[in-house]
């Protein structure tokens, strides 16, 4: 009686034993199967290599975990050999990340990675107090936050049309130096308004004269070029001289 230990379940070898003894040796020649009376034993084999196959893969695609914070921890850091930064501020020999989450304790610690490594050193690491780990990532988080709101409200834009009014312009000119004085990027934008009487290139050259003019008052710069066409959509990005 063949043996069914390390196959998937006894009834899958069953119905594959029944499928391939229905055919003569030629038979399974031709269908690619076992082509010899012990063929359970080759099938058996070709579970066992399915199975293993089935194994790796799915440690494999496991490993790869969405990075849920700012940092890989546990087991969405990739690399195998890793070193740990001891309580002195060290390194200790390197050793298997395996080895450190099966010692750790997962209600307490988080294993952090702190550098990925490359081929020719182990990946670093440390181990923390969840605690200690959450308040930096909260740190971390209302700091990009900050940073966003920051880079969104420190952009101030001027809006001009190519025909504008001479007292409107002197108005809205006069809010460059004062949003440069608060350390504030500028950028002017031109633009041609429905409605409004077309600008002559007489109109256009004075404009641009002014419009320079305010900028060396306000001892600011272009900080990049300008950005579109002359007489349609134009911004001139502008910032305090350092």
């Amino acid at each position: 009686m063949v043996s069914l230990r390390g196959l998937p379940s006894a009834s899958l070898f069953l119905r594959y034993g029944s499928f391939f003894s229905r055919y003569t040796p030629i038979h399974r020649r031709l269908l690619g199967g076992p082509c010899v009376a012990g063929g359970a034993s080759q099938i058996r084999s070709v579970f066992r290599g399915a199975l293993a196959t089935t194994s790796v893969t799915d440690t494999k695609n496991a490993s790869k975990l969405p990075q849920r914070y700012s940092r890989p921890i546990n087991s969405e850091i990739e690399a195998d050999i890793i070193q740990i930064v001891n309580p002195d501020g060290q390194l200790d020999l390197p050793t298997r990340k395996s080895n450190i989450l099966l010692s750790m304790r997962r209600s307490e610690q988080v294993l952090v990675q702190l550098d990925p490594g490359s081929i020719h050193r182990p990946a670093v690491c440390k181990l923390m107090s969840l605690n200690e780990f959450r308040e930096q990532e909260r740190t971390k988080e209302k700091a990009s936050r900050m940073a966003k709101h920051t880079a969104k409200t420190s952009t101030k834009q001027i809006e001009l049309n190519w025909s504008i009014d001479l007292h409107d312009l002197s108005h809205r000119l006069k809010k460059i130096s004062s949003f440069i004085d608060k350390g504030r990027t500028v950028e002017i934008i031109l633009t041609r308004k429905r409605g409004k009487r077309m600008a002559t290139a007489e109109d256009i050259k004075q404009l641009m004269d002014r419009i320079r003019a305010a900028i060396e008052e306000a001892n600011a710069h272009q900080a990049k070029p300008m950005d579109g066409e002359i007489g349609k959509t134009l911004t001139i990005t502008i910032e305090k001289k350092n």
